[in-house]
């Protein structure tokens, strides 16, 4: 008995996408051809694959049998297809501001220039992108979502320090201890525009100090605190490369945080997003030295 690749390519994306509406999305066709191919398949194989549930379509036991056997084929057909057509398509990437522009920009750039064939969308944005609402294929994020759809690694972790600008050093009391920045003028986060409470670490510092410029981006933190605004806490990879500005109270003053990475389980086999997934991965562990607090 001869079965329809096409076919079984609609049952394993129904698999993972369990509504008929998401997987209509994922291929590109109206959700009631994807009915018509999953009704032929069970006529076909003369079973059960699916069972309608509240959440969506759940596979019977004779459909879970099915899945990695398919699987198999689809790996296959992916392999022959990659050493016959290079990997292309679109990917959007979702990334916190500071992150999404001075450490992603530069090296999608690079990933461009190696794969030409794939167009990138990069989103560096003061705020939380929403995979649940399709805003982004890759997710970069400094919480960890606790539910949901998504296959998520720890991308790096990174540290955070206190900076202030040649300048306004000079023109102020000097630092020695922690006490003594009591003296001291802040640059901080807006506290009713603060998108995660992951961003709080002037809070974290056992001493009352006060923010007199604020802003909810951190870009126009740095240029701030580079332009003598104050000081401020500021990730070690945005402020590294700015030879104006120089760390304060470097060993005893420093945060930790953490970059997760994440996609929907129903594109994690796709391989445009399993090219760029591995890419970042790559780097982020190729660039510890500017991210972490070592030289």
């Amino acid at each position: 008995m001869s079965m329809d690749w096409n076919h079984l390519r609609f049952f394993l994306v129904l698999a993972r996408a369990k509504t008929l509406t998401n997987a209509a999305r994922l291929i590109g066709v109206e959700h009631s051809t994807v009915a018509r191919r999953i009704q032929a398949l069970e006529q076909s194989l003369g079973t059960q694959l699916f069972k309608r549930e509240a959440t969506g379509y759940e596979l019977t036991i004779e459909g879970a049998a099915l899945v990695p056997r398919v699987e198999q084929m689809e790996r296959a057909f992916l392999q022959i297809e990659k050493s016959h057509n290079p990997v292309q398509g679109h990917v959007r990437i979702g990334a916190p501001e500071g992150f999404g522009t001075a450490f992603l920009a530069a090296l999608l750039a690079e990933f461009s220039k190696q794969y030409p064939q794939i167009s990138i969308d990069l989103i560096p944005v003061p705020k939380m992108i929403k995979l649940s609402h399709r805003e982004a294929d890759i997710v970069i994020s400094i919480e960890r979502p606790k539910t949901g759809p998504y296959i998520i690694t720890r991308l790096t972790d990174y540290c955070l320090k206190i900076y202030g600008s040649q300048d306004y050093l000079a023109a102020h009391p000097p630092i020695q201890q922690l006490g003594d920045l009591t003296a001291h003028r802040f640059v901080n986060y807006i506290d009713d525009l603060i998108y995660s409470p992951e961003l709080y670490c002037l809070e974290r510092i056992p001493l009352q100090l006060n923010a007199h410029f604020r802003s909810s981006s951190i870009l126009a933190q740095q240029i701030a605190v580079s332009a003598g605004a104050g000081l401020a806490i500021l990730p070690k990879f945005l402020a590294q490369n700015k030879a104006e500005l120089k760390q304060v109270l470097a060993d005893e003053v420093s945060f930790m945080h953490t970059f997760w990475m994440l996609t929907l389980v129903d594109l994690q086999h796709e391989p445009r997003i399993k090219l760029v997934w591995d890419f970042l991965r790559q780097q982020a562990e190729a660039q510890q030295t500017l991210l972490l607090d070592h030289e």
